[in-house]
């Protein structure tokens, strides 16, 4: 019954408006209770959580099933000892450039910390709020990106790490240009 779509948003930071909603709420919703016997209907006091019923319970095992079949069928990153990455549910190879990146972010993070830490704080070269540059490491997410192909009069848009067919022309097409 105390249960409201704003909850405690904007007050937060009066502690007589805290003190006030966490006062009346119980109050509001003992009125209500009274206002539902009142009026003849049944009350709504649930005795356990919405979430312990039968339905719940069993849609819940059935996805750990589900959960535990997938994960049992891709690879354990615990047990791989190839030279490759490869991400575990789509058993995608990542690319060298980006495997370079994964593996080294912290060779190549530590040097920018040192520096911002240098020309920043220690010696006020530069000011602590101006505009740094970005390093452009490749994530996962750069080796999903599509490549384009000309082939004939019209582009093919492939993903070059997705199906063996997608591969093949990708190295058809390279060997013919």
């Amino acid at each position: 019954m105390m249960k409201v779509t704003g909850g405690l948003v904007g007050i937060t930071q009066n502690a007589s408006a805290r003190d006030r909603f966490f006062l009346t709420g119980p109050e509001l919703s003992r009125l209500a209770e009274e206002a539902w016997v009142m009026a003849g209907s049944p009350t709504a006091i649930q005795k356990e959580h919405h979430e312990l019923s039968l339905f719940v319970w069993t849609r819940q095992e059935d996805n750990i099933a589900r959960l535990k079949s997938v994960l049992r069928s891709s690879i354990n990153p615990m047990k791989y000892e190839e030279e490759d990455l490869t991400n575990i549910t789509t058993r995608v190879v990542m690319p060298a450039e980006v495997l370079k990146d994964v593996c080294n972010q912290d060779d190549i993070g530590r040097p920018k910390c040192q520096k911002f830490v240098e020309e920043r704080i220690n010696t006020n070269e530069a000011s602590i709020w101006a505009r740094m540059q970005k390093v452009q490491l490749k994530t996962w997410k750069c080796a999903r990106k599509s490549v384009k192909h000309r082939l004939a009069d019209q582009v093919v848009e492939l993903k070059d790490d997705r199906s063996l067919l997608g591969r093949m022309l990708i190295v058809a097409r390279s060997l013919t240009t």
